[in-house]
């Protein structure tokens, strides 16, 4: 693998400016008294920490130190693994999970760069990454969520599965789908990619079990899901207890529309969020699909739909569409939409997309529900 290019130095650097930019807006804001679930034992915590510990990083950071529960086996467990193993070696929790999510959120540059490297033009790629960099939701990348641990087994599943290496891009799908329950799709990726290059007269042969390696991560986790509450899909089951059900996309995106304009301080602008990035995933990810402008892997469009339909089908009261400005972030297609737009259009884009992500993040660390 080849050393970070200058693309990627560049791109996370303003990101990374944008990120710092908004932690000294966000005392210029009206700040919200601390929302949901708050895990106790993180404080006193040194505000330069609090600011970006919020929502469900407080959940990472309460299992890694207290362990699951009915309610919390919801979270999957290759982060809280590595929490609970920096603070067995002394480091205060919330500061091990950020310097994780850090880390791997500029791995996530690296890896992104050298997969759409594969395919795409030198311009084609920094426009891409630029449009991952400035997304409004790529906060959560630096922020104690599994978004950019995800991201990354993920572009390293399919880069190493690209070049032919099957057991890595095989190892690097099981710590995907031990860090997320999409990650499991990439089986479909691996399996769709090996009987591309395998010519048809030959016969099975050992590298099939390394593309088995996700549903098999998975089924570890069912067995301690079995262990633990007597249900080995319990990580599906206890989404009731979250107010999640099943629903058709349309119905969720047609029902979140009327919302997407409320004033109320306690879901916005993550509903606003939802809306807007809901319905231009779906306007990517059909013209990666079906115009001839723009071009993508067949198998990475499987992905990129899989990763936006399946989170589609759940909602819940008051939130059609739960969070979903936060599970696009991942959706690595969509960049690639981007990446191929007119220079005018996606400099129009960018400039848009990052001053929405400087005023979310700084509405973020004011407990603004983002998504």
């Amino acid at each position: 693998m080849k050393l970070p290019s200058k693309t990627v130095w560049l791109v996370f650097f303003i990101h990374t400016l944008i990120i710092f930019t908004s932690y000294l807006l966000a005392d210029k804001l009206p700040s919200h008294p601390p929302t949901g679930f708050l895990d106790e034992s993180l404080y006193p915590m040194p505000p330069t920490m609090e600011k970006l510990v919020k929502w469900d990083a407080h959940w990472y950071t309460h299992v890694a130190g207290h362990g699951y529960d009915a309610k919390s086996i919801v979270f999957f467990p290759f982060l809280i693994m590595i929490l609970k193993f920096l603070s067995i070696l002394g480091l205060h929790i919330a500061f091990a999970g950020l310097l994780v999510c850090n880390a791997f959120a500029f791995l996530s540059f690296w890896i992104m760069d050298l997969t759409l490297r594969l395919d795409f033009s030198e311009e084609q790629v920094r426009n891409s990454l630029l449009s991952y960099a400035l997304l409004p939701t790529s906060l959560f990348l630096n922020s104690i969520y599994t978004e950019s641990i995800f991201i990354t087994f993920s572009l390293l599943c399919i880069y190493f599965t690209r070049k032919g290496q099957w057991w890595y891009g095989g190892v690097a799908g099981a710590f995907a789908t031990l860090t997320r329950n999409l990650g499991i799709f990439l089986v479909i990726f691996l399996l769709y990619e090996f009987f591309k290059k395998t010519p048809q007269y030959a016969k099975p042969s050992f590298t099939l079990i390394a593309l088995l390696l996700p549903p098999i991560a998975l089924s570890c986790f069912m067995l301690y899901n079995l262990y633990l509450l007597g249900d080995p899909i319990a990580f599906v089951n206890s989404q009731q207890g979250w107010g999640r059900y099943f629903e058709l996309p349309w119905h969720n995106i047609w029902a979140n529309i009327p919302l997407t304009a409320s004033n109320n301080p306690y879901s916005q602008p993550g509903i606003a969020l939802d809306t807007f990035l809901v319905i231009s995933s779906i306007i990517a990810l059909f013209s990666l699909t079906f115009l001839p402008s723009f071009k993508s892997p067949t198998s990475y469009l499987l992905i990129g739909w899989l990763w936006l339909l399946i989170p589609l089908c759940s909602t819940a009261s008051g939130l059609p569409l739960y969070s979903m400005s936060r599970f696009i972030l991942p959706i690595f297609p969509l960049y690639l939409f981007f990446g191929q737009l007119p220079s005018r259009i996606i400099y129009c884009w960018l400039f848009l997309s990052g001053s929405t992500l400087l005023l979310c993040s700084a509405l973020f660390m004011n407990w603004y529900w983002i998504g």
